[in-house]
This record gives structure tokens, sequence and C-alpha cells, in this order.
């Protein structure tokens, strides 16, 4: 399966997809941007204010790459693909920016998720988290309650019931939640 890892920066979403992948041996897991896009942090200060559209361009380039290289290296039907962010960031970031943008992955011929998993996080935990790891430029766009709001006013209206799992990361026993999460996964590929 294809299972992509989303919620706001700050909610634990590479530390579920990796402790996912560690479960879960024979599984390749990837992030976007990729390594192959490693000038994110010129792209977020320097292209946004000035060309959001180019901005949307890197960050979706950076969607069809690893969905390209998930197709052409990795039985994914076969294995399960844990990917950490991928076309609805994109499009909850640009859309929330003022842009006209669609979640469409057939018109843009990537891979479609076969299960989305949202991260929620106490919001409080989440500032304490990024305040201590150093706040990134969208991390300050989410400091306004209302920009925040809007963020996962986007996501509830882009995620699909049926294929999206919704993981409580404000729960104190972090392995145990993240084993159950992986049971569903491993039920859900059968």
């Amino acid at each position: 399966m294809f299972i992509v890892i989303t919620g706001l920066d700050g909610s634990g979403t590479s530390t579920v997809a990796k402790r996912l992948h560690e479960l879960d041996t024979s599984s390749l897991l990837v992030h976007t941007p990729s390594i192959e896009y490693s000038n994110r942090d010129i792209i977020d200060q320097n292209v946004r204010n000035i060309s959001p559209l180019a901005h949307y361009f890197y960050y979706l380039s950076s969607v069809v790459y690893i969905s390209d290289y998930i197709k052409n290296t990795f039985d994914y039907k076969k294995n399960n693909v844990y990917c950490v962010r991928y076309l609805i960031d994109t499009i909850v970031s640009h859309k929330a920016a003022g842009l006209n943008v669609e979640l469409d992955y057939e018109h843009l011929a990537i891979l479609k998720p076969d299960k989305t998993i949202f991260v929620k996080l106490d919001e409080s935990i989440r500032q304490q988290r990024i305040t201590q790891r150093g706040k990134s430029i969208l991390d300050k766009v989410l400091d306004d309650e209302k920009k925040r709001n809007k963020f996962l006013e986007l996501f509830d209206s882009l995620l699909s019931i049926e294929d999206t799992i919704y993981f409580d990361n404000s729960k104190s026993d972090l392995s145990k939640s993240i084993l159950n999460l992986y049971e569903i996964i491993r039920k859900g590929s059968r």
C-alpha cells in the first residue's frame, strides 16, 4: 500500500512514519520534498513571497518526483510505502495562501494514496515541540490561530473518510499507539 502521513508541522508525522517503517521491515520510507530538493529553505524564504505560484510548482515537482521514484523503484502493491507529506500538504498549504489549486491525482498522473494517516496533536504540545526545535517559516504562519484553523478546515474537506486514519499523537504511550496503528495498517493491506 501507498500510505501518506500528514498533519500540521510539528505534529509528529516524521516520528510516526519512522516508527511504522521500523515495524514494517519490508517497507520504504520517503519524504517530500526529498533530498533531491534540498534547497527548500531558500525556496521558502526567497521565492514564496515574490511568486506563490513558483513556490507551488517547486513543491508540486517534489511530489511528482517522489511518485515516479516509488513507481519506478519499489513494488508498492506488495510492500508498504510510508510517505511523509505529499500532494495533500502541497494543496492545503497553497490553497490557504490563496492559490486556486485542486487535489487531483489522476490529472497529474501521480500515485493516489491507498491510506492517509492524519496525525493530530494537542496544540500546546505542538507549540512546545516546534519552539524547542526552532520554528520554520511555515511554523510561524501556523502560529496564527485563524490561519491554523484554515489549514485544518482544508485538510478536513480534502481527506476521504473511508481512506483516512486519524492518529492522536497526544497520548502518553506512543509506542503502544503506533503498534496499534501498525496493526490497523496490516489488516487493511490483506
